[in-house]
């Protein structure tokens, strides 16, 4: 249903602990507004974490909430819907088969979504607050988005990422490692506390240094429930360390049952508190923290930024792209890569796409995407140089950047193959080739590494795209480079790259 403008758009998280459905009225004029929510509580995750497979009888129950979800949305009319399933479907080994019942028996499409995705969409969801993310993300701030399956901790600073690992630290995984030992608290949270320190720790040498973190932002539904109880009023809240740890001292002699009673949640959620505000509590103490910063929103309310994004209704205020871009220059920065050269093939990937991108076929995101492989082409090189190449592959394949799909990561990683053009006719995938064709004559035209080629005019005319250079030195290894890439890049786009080397004297 739409009405002066306004689209109704409804977003479903079907997440590791619970179903969550919200109805969004979305508008140019007055943004983005939540105006129902459902939640619905189903531990996929229990089954998951502990099987590896989803039972029949979680399936079932699992279609019944969907199939009244579906209802719920077909009461608002809905204009567009999209359903996010993340860890405990990802991991589990029977999803294919799930979502199919799903489809067939309540009628909705659900697309399994890799983490970094996920975390994507959340900072999205984040950004959505206005300007006190931007305000935050200036200086020392550390994002941890704590979800029943996994957290992902990320570090901002000068308004752009630094670094971000996903941890095994989700509070139901946590809580199914210690649900055997004897019910004793004092126990339990010894073992908690091991067990995230670890993590923390290593995080902490290899990625924190010697930065500083003043703030954290938190995301995190079990810890929302405890600072709700703080503020009823209030779903969006800043406490100092002083103020959290009271609080922490409260929860953590609580037994299950006087948790369940204090914050009005169910007994299953109640033992989700004490994992979720320990993660914290480590994450303060090892971080030396000042405050935490609870915005309050949920994936659902990522969601429904991103559509309101890709359909062009609103805009989003902070540059995500540039995350990805300096995510990517970081990820490089470790493995030691020659920024120079890399900043060459970056300049001259994106000035041969821009210069072929009305005949490319090729798309905005795709440019995104060779410039991320530019950037990245050669990290394998710290590990292996002989092999850098394959090296390089195994790097991206088997990391993340926050932002790029699992299949956009294999993608980044066939194109960074550099010369491996037999491998990419054989897969058949034209987008590959088209990037890696690009890219190929991005690398040659810095194939020294001495940045010879600097200033050139490059231009298409009709079937030939020329490119002149004017350099008093010699290009003979550049040339060579060139002409060897040069018959892949025709056959590609049908287009002739011509070098044309000017001495002006």
């Amino acid at each position: 249903m739409e009405k002066s403008g306004i689209k109704y758009f409804a977003a479903i998280d079907v997440g590791s602990f619970e179903l969550e459905l919200g109805i969004y009225e979305i508008s140019s004029k007055s943004g983005i507004k939540r105006i129902d929510y459902v939640k619905h509580t189903i531990a996929l995750g229990s089954d998951t974490y502990k099987f590896g497979k989803i039972s029949y009888e979680m399936i079932d129950e699992l279609c019944d909430i969907l199939s009244d979800f579906k209802k719920i949305m077909h009461s608002y009319k809905v204009d567009a819907y999209k359903a996010y399933a993340t860890s405990a479907m990802r991991e589990a080994s029977n999803n294919m088969q799930v979502l199919d019942q799903i489809k067939v028996r309540a009628g909705i499409d659900i697309s399994i979504i890799s983490n970094s995705e996920q975390r994507f969409i959340n900072y999205m969801s984040i950004d959505s607050k206005g300007e006190l993310f931007e305000k935050y993300i200036r200086s020392g701030t550390a994002i941890a988005d704590v979800g029943f399956g996994s957290m992902q901790l990320t570090l901002y600073d000068n308004g752009a990422i630094q670094s971000t690992q996903n941890l095994s630290l989700g509070v139901l995984r946590l809580r199914e490692m210690v649900e055997e030992i004897d019910n004793i608290n004092e126990k339990k949270h010894n073992v908690l506390t091991e067990l995230i320190d670890n993590d923390l720790n290593t995080f902490k040498k290899i990625y924190l240094k010697n930065k500083k973190v003043k703030t954290i932002i938190g995301i995190g539904e079990p810890l929302m429930h405890v600072f709700r109880y703080m503020d009823h009023e209030s779903t969006d809240m800043i406490i100092d360390y002083e103020r959290f740890i009271k609080l922490f001292d409260r929860i953590r002699g609580k037994s299950v049952e006087e948790i369940e009673n204090i914050l009005g949640v169910s007994k299953n959620y109640a033992k989700m508190i004490l994992p979720s505000v320990l993660i914290f509590q480590r994450i303060f103490d090892l971080f030396n923290a000042k405050e935490i910063w609870m915005p309050g929103t949920l994936l659902i309310d990522g969601i429904a930024a991103e559509y309101a994004k890709k359909t062009g209704i609103i805009s989003v205020g902070h540059n995500f792209e540039e995350d990805i871009i300096a995510a990517s220059k970081n990820l490089a920065k470790r493995y030691r890569g020659n920024s120079k050269h890399t900043g060459a093939v970056e300049k001259n990937a994106l000035l041969i796409f821009d210069a072929i991108k009305e005949v490319s076929g090729l798309t905005e995101r795709d440019r995104l995407l060779v410039q991320i492989a530019a950037i990245l082409h050669n990290i394998g090189k710290f590990i292996n140089m002989k092999n850098s190449d394959t090296a390089t592959y195994n790097i991206i394949s088997s990391g993340e950047i926050i932002g790029i799909s699992h299949d956009e990561r294999m993608l980044m990683a066939e194109i960074s193959n550099i010369d491996n053009e037999e491998n990419i006719y054989n897969k058949r995938d034209i987008r590959l080739a088209k990037l890696s064709a690009i890219l190929q004559m991005a690398n040659a035209l810095d194939r020294s590494h001495k940045q010879k080629i600097k200033n050139f005019i490059l231009k298409l005319d009709e079937n030939k795209l020329k490119l002149e250079v004017n350099y008093m030195g010699d290009l003979s290894l550049e040339i060579l480079s060139f002409n060897s890439h040069r018959d892949f890049f025709r056959e590609i786009f049908g287009i002739e790259f011509i070098l044309k080397q000017i001495r002006t004297f």
